[in-house]
């Protein structure tokens, strides 16, 4: 099973750590990983993407062909990956930054309020590509929610961890929450059966 996960957004939403935390809990699952980071003009506020390719067996081709999750922080990523996506892709996307609303109906798309739980736990948004790592694991269990604590634990060791830790948790209980409202409407719900689930 393979799984293909695409980071996108500004630069400041953390979407390199999430890619690295999640490739580091595949590595540690003992599965093969593929991963890539890239950033535009400006560190903060220009285009920041993140890639990830996780396999159990080996990989062919060490970046995203076809993902099976996005994870979409700006309205201009949307823009650029929601049209060209399979059907069975999961895309998620906080609505704090990005307007989903008018998304054609073949469209899976899992709105996470991510920044506005961080603010809401910690007083600021600091946090929120921790909470939203939180719901996109409980949404499609590409690894194991403690593979991605061991990780977290490790590198924000010197950065406050419980912290991250707890703003994963607080994700898990949102991505869990919002797989089962979204799985009643069958237009936009996770269909579990037709998604990889590698850990468990």
């Amino acid at each position: 099973m393979q799984s293909e996960v695409i980071f996108s957004g500004k630069g400041g939403q953390g979407l390199g750590v999430m890619g690295r935390i999640l490739a580091l809990a595949a590595v540690l699952e003992g599965k093969e990983v593929a991963s890539s980071a890239s950033y535009g003009g400006e560190v903060t506020g220009g285009l920041s993407e993140s890639e990830v390719v996780i396999s159990d067996e080996k990989i062919d081709f060490p970046a995203v062909l076809d993902p099976d999750v996005l994870i979409l922080l700006s309205q201009d990523s949307y823009k650029k990956y929601a049209p060209r996506v399979g059907r069975e892709a999961l895309i998620f996307c906080d609505p704090s930054f990005v307007d989903s609303r008018h998304n054609e109906e073949s469209l899976r798309v899992l709105p996470v309020h991510a920044a506005e739980k961080a603010v809401e736990s910690f007083g600021r948004g600091q946090f929120a590509n921790m909470v939203m790592l939180g719901a996109v694991i409980a949404a499609t269990n590409i690894v194991r929610p403690e593979s991605i604590i061991q990780v977290i634990s490790k590198e924000f060791e010197e950065k406050t961890p419980e912290l991250n830790e707890k703003a994963f948790k607080i994700g898990l209980g949102a991505g869990g929450q919002a797989s089962c409202s979204s799985e009643s409407d069958p237009a936009d719900g996770p269909e579990h059966g037709h998604h990889p689930t590698d850990g468990g």
